[in-house]
């Protein structure tokens, strides 16, 4: 039964580059970059922007991007990261990919855009994937 691990957006390089190593060290599946996160730097000066908790959606985007760069480049091509965290949008699930992630996983998103998004990332994600399929044929 594959085993992925979950991580959050938080992460300095070093930590990254720690996290990365114990994957493979451990021979783990695949990793999920990224989950909710703690700073609040995104929404601040917003109302309930000190309340405790995991954020979610648009705020965990760019931090969850750029660990997943930090990732691919630590892991190499052939191990498996799905992209998760802010993806409210068909650009947003696109960013993942051309971060590194082999697949994208929705939810803020799908909650507060409802199934199209669903149909809206495939399409991009696929219409980004068509020239590099293109090019392997």
């Amino acid at each position: 039964m594959p085993i992925f691990v979950k991580i959050a957006p938080d992460l300095e390089q070093a930590q990254v580059d720690a996290i990365a190593a114990a994957l493979t060290r451990h021979k783990m599946d695949g990793v999920v970059a990224t989950n909710t996160t703690i700073s609040r730097e995104a929404v601040k000066g917003l109302p309930h922007c000190e309340e405790a908790g995991g954020l979610s959606g648009s705020p965990v985007l760019q931090a969850s991007n750029r660990v997943i760069r930090e990732l691919r480049g630590a892991l190499g091509r052939d191990f498996p990261i799905v992209g998760v965290g802010g993806i409210m949008s068909a650009e947003d699930a696109v960013s993942k990919i051309e971060a590194g992630a082999d697949v994208v996983q929705l939810y803020t998103g799908l909650i507060y855009r409802g199934p199209d998004l669903v149909s809206e990332a495939a399409r991009a994600i696929k219409a980004l994937r068509a020239p590099r399929d293109a090019q392997k044929a």
